[in-house]
């Protein structure tokens, strides 16, 4: 007996759910679908009943218990597509050659791959057969033992088909993902990505449990016999057919008065387990049979059936297993068990003896037959032989690390490395350590990547092999350093450095310094950079490689300006930009012609800075080096933050943060700079998400500047809000990681504004900490920036110590500093106070001139929340503010800076009226209304324009509404 294609029983809510799914997929709304529920429940079947009405084409990726290769659904679904449609494949573009790689009867792959061209080959793939075979479903059960790189597929897979007719659909046992399944974190992906609807699948209620048994016996099951078999199966519909067409075999059935019952005298009972069930349908097969069906339980849940075949003996036995429903025919030339359950509950019953013999011979003729290893090696597994097992899985890992598969290369490596016998073949193991570490790296597994090579670099140091131990440290740096473990990627370069230099690799001891100082560089570590870099000269000279001297020469010299010494730095800088360029070395150029940019920043030479940062960015594009480029046009907004080019520099870093190009530390100073110029405007709801970036990527990669930036950012932010608290203890954190460094710049406008919070919060104690701070930096380099700021810091002292006439002429020293230094932000922020300390000091004419200068400069610089204190300042000294600073700029004032345009549509928006009804009212074009609400949202910081009404009512600016 048979129990195929009929309706279902129940189901309805699970039918009507799947059905719709599939039916989107008609109207290009796709995702994925996910089946779950425990095994047995019948999720396979409802999915193939529901498809058979769908209209959809069946793409079946076929997925095995044990021993399923890297992209093996993919592979086998598209190599279904074409042998059904030979040229199905047509329409895949021009990265279809990458699919050789997958599937190599489409002729050799390219010479070069790479993971991403693989991935938008098989997504384009797939696209061209929902295009031109019409709307599809890619059919993936059993995900519970899905190779990695299957599951890190999809979420690109589906991001990719969400315009095209294509559906994914996925089953698994949802009793068998533990905790750290990855098919856990990518059903969270993709709940984030609104790509994934699930449905769960349930056992059958005791009507629905009694009414499968009823097909299955052919009449209705009685009130006895119907409780037994629902209290054994628990209405899972696996266990009731099982369960119920035992018995019918068994001839332990007959009718009874309220229908079919256990016959009188029976001498078994019913079994209490699905293998019981399963086994006992197995009674009076004849003895070929058995040897069939136990061989094909040993090959996997489908099978090649010419392979069972030829080691049963014959076909023999066949029919039988068809006909009882135990095999059921998969594909030409192969049959598959009807279920997993019914698979594992044959394969457990065989003898321990002979599952390791019919292991071995399945696994000797598959080797023979150029089986993919990793098959083999489950065979040879559970034969017990380790020796040949291990050569299996490194053949395994081999394979998936050509076709990108790294986190399966790498889950085949370890199995290999737990086979390996202590003292056997030590460096091969560690070879095979390396290629782990290697795939675990590249597959983002970066802890268990640091612990490999660590591993690697002792073995290689115990078998006094220099240069491979040295390799070992390079490669077990990076993995630390893109953990954000600086002291020991530090650690492990510097161990490399000395190991290539033991080996007489001068040049490949100088880079590993040279990587080292780089970054050190970057944590405002000046002293132990050049330390390095002493020692890495010498050894690039010896070399004679002038890249890396002439690189090393522009880290030394920007290293100098940057601790001091401008002039001396300066000349460093320019002679390894003389030697890259007069030898050709464009990359090396480009990285030197940053280094000098950034001297002349450190310099406050901001004009020289921005000529310099444009021409190496022109330079990094005329030589197609587009990381450094972007490098160089991040440091750019820095420098046109200070001299007050605020909306360039906006514009500057939202393209870097757009670019594939920018690096992580191109876009921790993007995100840094921009949430500081949004909040120095007024926009905390911009500002926020990208201070936080900042400040997250500054840490992870040590680059003290942005650190202190972020920071900075984040005490403005907090100021807005009235969290002044808050605020200072950022501004003390600014104050702790400073004196961790060597910085002498990036950290003066902090200071000179953490000192104004700490005066106006009568802190006096960290007040004087700014000013001790900013004092040595000062004495250090005697820049004007640093002497005014500490001017400046010294008049908040002295206002906060009651000495305002004092306070007036620190306040004058640190404007006068300025004069000749354009740094509009820091000139208007010390005018506003020196015009409150004027106040102090009674002398009223002069506070009036240093407030409207300094409103003058934040209202061009567009920074709202400082243009708002100064004029709360002028109200408080009675001044009329429509004279001192004009009527427009005066109506600006606790008006958030909206114009008396933009002040009567808000008005008009609160009233709900549209842009189209606004315009008629206003006598305006609709164009004009949409600009002017924009402009609206983004000076009240507002997502729509309800947040708007809210936000504007709560600043008052709607009081005139009737």
């Amino acid at each position: 007996m048979t129990y195929g294609d009929r309706d279902l029983i129940g189901r309805q809510r699970e039918q009507a759910e799947l059905g719709q799914a599939l039916a989107a997929a008609h109207q290009r709304a796709g995702g994925m679908v996910l089946l779950a529920g425990e095994a047995g429940v019948g999720k396979t079947r409802l999915l193939e009943a529901c498809l058979e009405r769908s209209g959809l084409l069946a793409l079946k990726g076929q997925i095995g218990e044990a021993a399923t290769p890297p992209y093996g659904p993919i592979v086998a679904a598209l190599r279904a597509h074409l042998r059904a449609h030979p040229g199905g494949l047509a329409g895949a573009g021009p990265l279809a050659p990458y699919l050789a790689l997958l599937l190599p009867e489409l002729g050799p792959p390219p010479a070069q791959t790479d993971p991403a061209a693989l991935v938008e080959a098989i997504c384009r793939a797939f696209a061209a057969i929902a295009r031109s075979a019409g709307p599809a479903a890619l059919i993936l059960d059993d995900l519970q033992w899905a190779d990695n790189a299957t599951l890190l597929l999809l979420p690109a897979l589906l991001r990719a088909l969400a315009p095209e007719r294509l559906l994914v659909v996925g089953t698994y046992r949802s009793d068998e993902i533990g905790r750290g399944h990855p098919l856990r974190r990518l059903r969270n992906d993709l709940r984030r990505a609104r790509l994934l609807r699930e449905i769960v699948v349930e056992p059958l209620d005791r009507a629905g449990a009694g009414a499968l048994a009823a097909r299955i016996l052919g009449q209705a099951p009685g009130p006895a016999l119907a409780a037994a078999l629902y209290e054994r199966t628990e209405g899972v519909p696996l266990f009731v057919e099982e369960l119920a067409g035992a018995l019918a075999l068994g001839g332990r059935l007959r009718p009874g008065a309220s229908g079919i019952e256990l016959a009188p005298g029976a001498h078994m009972p019913i079994p209490d387990t699905l293998r019981d069930a399963v086994l006992l349908r197995l009674d009076g097969l004849p003895d070929p049979a058995l040897r069939l069906i136990q061989l094909a339980a040993v090959a996997g849940r489908a099978f090649d059936v010419a392979l069972v075949e030829e080691l049963a003996g014959g076909a023999d036995g066949l029919e039988a297993l068809l006909e009882r429903g135990l095999l059921a025919d998969a594909e030409p030339g192969r049959a598959a068990f009807r279920h997993a359950l019914t698979r594992e509950a044959i394969y457990s019953d065989i003898a321990w003896v002979r599952r390791r013999a019919l292991h071995r011979q399945i696994a000797e003729r598959l080797a023979a037959l150029g089986t993919p290893p990793q098959a083999i090696a489950q065979h040879w597994l559970a034969a017990r032989e380790p020796e040949r097992a291990r050569a299996a899985l490194l053949l395994a890992a081999s394979d998936a690390c050509a076709i990108h598969a790294y986190r399966d290369a790498a889950d085949a490596g370890q199995r290999a490395l737990d086979l390996w016998p202590d003292g056997v073949d030590d460096a091969q193991r560690l070879d095979v350590l390396d290629q782990l570490a290697h795939c675990a790296q590249l597959c983002g597994a970066l802890p268990e990547a640091a612990r490999a090579w660590r591993e690697v670099a002792d073995g290689r140091r115990l078998r006094g092999d220099r240069r491979a131990y040295a390799e070992a440290e390079r490669k077990l740096a990076g993995a630390a350093e893109l953990q954000g473990h600086w002291d020991r990627a530090l650690t492990a370069r510097e161990a490399a450095a000395q190991a290539f230099a033991a080996c007489e690799l001068p040049a490949e001891a100088a880079g590993e310094r040279l990587a080292a100082a780089a970054h050190l560089r970057g944590a405002g570590r000046f002293r132990a950079a050049l330390d390095l870099l002493a020692t890495a000269a010498a050894e690039a000279e010896r070399a004679q490689r002038p890249d890396l001297s002439a690189r090393i020469m522009g880290l030394r010299g920007n290293l100098h300006a940057r601790a001091g010494d401008v002039a001396g730095g300066l000349a460093q800088v320019r002679a390894g930009l003389a030697l890259a360029l007069d030898h050709n070395l464009a990359g090396a150029a480009a990285e030197i012609y940053q280094r000098l940019a950034d001297a002349l920043e450190h310099d406050g030479d901001y004009s020289g800075a921005k000529e310099t940062y444009l021409t190496a960015f022109d330079f990094c594009q005329a030589n197609a080096i587009p990381a450094t480029a972007q490098l160089c046009v991040a440091c750019l907004t820095a420098v046109l933050r200070q001299t007050g080019e605020w909306d360039r520099a906006m514009t500057l870093c939202r393209e870097v943060l757009a670019s594939q190009h920018s690096s992580v530390h191109a876009r921790a100073v993007a995100s840094a700079m921009l949430g500081s110029l949004y909040v120095l405007r007024g926009q905390p709801r911009h500002a926020q998400p990208l201070l936080v970036e900042g400040l997250a990527l500054g840490r992870q990669i040590e680059l003290v500047a942005v650190e202190l930036l972020a920071a900075w950012g984040l005490a403005l932010l907090d100021t807005l809000g009235g969290a002044h608290a808050a605020a200072a203890e950022h501004c003390l954190s600014i104050l702790g990681r400073w004196e961790q460094s060597e910085d002498r710049h990036y950290v003066v406008p902090a200071l000179r504004w953490a000192a104004s919070l700490f005066a106006e919060q009568q802190a006096g104690a960290d007040a004087r900490a700014c000013a001790n701070a900013l004092a040595r930096i000062a004495s250090a380099t005697g820049q004007p920036e640093a002497l005014s700021a500490l001017a400046h810091a010294l008049g908040e002292i002295a206002l906060l110590d009651g000495d305002p006439q004092q306070a007036v002429q620190q306040f004058g020293q640190a404007l006068d500093l300025l004069r000749d230094v354009a740094v509009p932000y820091c000139h208007a922020s010390t005018q506003f106070r020196a015009g409150v300390a004027c106040a102090a000091a009674g002398q009223r004419a002069a506070a009036v001139a240093h407030l409207v200068g300094a409103h003058r400069t934040a209202r061009r610089l567009g920074a709202r929340p400082l243009a708002g204190q100064i004029g709360q300042a002028l109200h408080a000294l009675g001044e009329p503010i429509d004279e001192r600073l004009g009527a427009r700029a005066a109506g600006r004032i606790g008006s958030a800076d909206l114009t008396r345009r933009q002040r009567e549509i808000l008005q008009l928006v609160a009233q709900g009226q549209t842009n189209a009804e606004i315009a008629r009212a206003l006598v305006l074009s609709p164009r004009t209304v949409e600009m002017h609400v924009a402009n609206i949202l983004a000076a009240l910081d507002s997502r729509s324009r309800a947040e708007a009404v809210a936000r504007a009512a709560e600043l008052g600016l709607l009081k005139d509404l009737v």
